[in-house]
């Protein structure tokens, strides 16, 4: 292993390491009361309530870091295996670095509630980032196993999903202009177009990118169900994703047992064993 492949490598691990630090450090430091009701929006972390938005979803969303952090930690440990280095270096680069950086700033720009439209630009900083290396994964480095998916693309394509959906959050509770029904509603049929594309018409029809987002417009439905246009735009729009994501298993599954088929069927003709 060269050098540079172990001080990449390497530097993955400290970005790591520090942006969950400073990840725990930012819920420790809560200067929120325990006992203080939270009713006008949602801890998004343990410090800061995003303000209640037509396009905030429901809390437990928001979970979905806590899955990002796991797949992440995978990638931190599988990139160091041999199977892993081309991807990692080639197709993930640097890009973590720079996401993790970016991850750090919002954090600690998120403490401050006057800071929300730089926090929403920074976000969107960080989704270009993410995007950048799931695209470069998923274009030029498919996986070639199971810990490939695991641990190098399905980390960077939640990652970079997930951060697109928080962006839109962002520039929503910063913008309040933008915070109508009507604009709302556009944006949530836009989210549901990007995830279908992803679905169905996108060449890899990428699952995992399309789930996450019918994860939040899940969410968004669930929470915001008393806005009639709300409620019919995000569960339409999470439904045809999920309609489109049980398509592909079908034709997944059909496509492996037409494999399998034609696989005998060429035995049966070919084997004078079984003539």
């Amino acid at each position: 292993m060269s050098r540079y492949n172990i001080f990449l490598k390497a530097a993955n691990v400290v970005a790591f390491i520090s942006f969950i630090v400073v990840n725990f450090i930012v819920h420790v430091n809560d200067p929120q009361k325990p006992d203080e009701p939270n009713t006008n929006g949602t801890s998004i972390t343990c410090n800061f309530t995003i303000p209640e938005t037509h396009l905030l979803p429901a809390q437990y969303t928001f979970g979905i870091w806590g899955l990002i952090y796991a797949l992440l930690l995978g990638f931190i440990i599988y990139q160091w295996t041999e199977a892993a280095d081309i991807a990692t270096i080639n197709g993930v680069q640097y890009y973590f670095v720079i996401a993790s950086i970016l991850n750090i700033s919002w954090l600690l720009i998120l403490t401050s509630k006057n800071l929300i439209l730089l926090d929403a630009f920074v976000l969107a900083a960080l989704s270009v980032v993410t995007f950048r290396a799931y695209d470069n994964i998923a274009t030029y480095y498919p996986p070639k196993n199971i810990p490939d998916r695991l641990f190098i693309h399905y980390p960077f394509t939640i990652y970079a999903a997930w951060t697109l959906i928080g962006t839109i959050l962002n520039f929503w509770a910063a913008i309040p202009l933008l915070d109508t029904v009507f604009v709302s509603t556009f944006a949530i049929i836009c989210l549901g177009i990007v995830g279908i594309s992803f679905v169905d018409y996108h060449e890899r029809h990428d699952v995992v990118f399309a789930a996450t987002i019918a994860w939040a417009l899940v969410g968004i439905a669930i929470r915001q169900a008393n806005t009639l246009a709300i409620l019919i735009a995000s569960s339409v729009s999470s439904g045809l994703i999920l309609g489109g994501i049980l398509r592909v298993w079908v034709n997944n599954v059909r496509a492996w047992f037409d494999l399998r088929r034609n696989r005998l069927r060429g035995i049966d003709e070919s084997d004078p064993l079984l003539a």
